[in-house]
């Protein structure tokens, strides 16, 4: 959803919200200025909320963290599973000022994804005792997922391979079908 936000100059800046979530207690906003590199990826910033501004997040275990809350929203977006994240309203967004970002790049599909399936409840919202017994009973298994782009391009490498292979003998077949009915054709005349 496309909106305005203030930068540091107290102008506005056309940004698109991605996710906007909380996540032991702090507010983390990812959002977009639509800019795609010439591979197709798009060129993400995510900030960490703290009181009015949107700020980087400078410790590395913290970045690793909503790295691995990123692919799991991607993952279980892509695999229709329930997400374990609080959405917030981002309506909220109206007063915070854009002071510094983190950068990163996501292919298309993968933004889309990220972006989906928001189920926002209101910041200061309590959280019925029943949803939160149900949450810490049992774990969700958690899968490694890897956003390796040269993997992904070489398993699309090699399934290319294996069609290519079938169409050669897909190929093969309607030759020799075409050889059957000329064969025939002679016969009839």
């Amino acid at each position: 959803m496309a909106r305005k936000i203030k930068n540091l100059t107290n102008d506005f800046t056309n940004v698109e919200v991605i996710r906007y979530f909380i996540n032991n207690d702090t507010e983390y906003l990812i959002y977009s200025l639509n800019e795609i590199d010439e591979s197709g990826y798009t060129k993400l910033y995510a900030s960490k909320i703290i009181g009015t501004k949107a700020c980087i997040i400078t410790d590395n275990d913290e970045w690793t963290l909503i790295k691995e809350i990123i692919k799991e929203i991607v993952r279980n977006n892509r695999d229709g599973s329930e997400l374990n994240i609080i959405d917030l309203d981002e309506n909220a967004l109206n007063d915070i000022v854009l002071q510094d970002t983190r950068v990163f790049k996501l292919q298309g599909n993968l933004v889309n994804l990220l972006s989906e399936n928001k189920k926002v409840k209101e910041k200061n919202k309590e959280v019925p005792e029943e949803e939160i017994e149900e949450e810490t009973e049992e774990e969700p298994e958690i899968e490694e997922v890897s956003l390796d782009y040269e993997e992904l391009y070489k398993d699309q490498l090699e399934k290319n391979k294996d069609l290519e292979v079938e169409i050669d003998s897909l190929e093969e077949q309607i030759d020799k079908y075409k050889e059957i009915i000329d064969k025939i054709k002679e016969i009839v005349e």
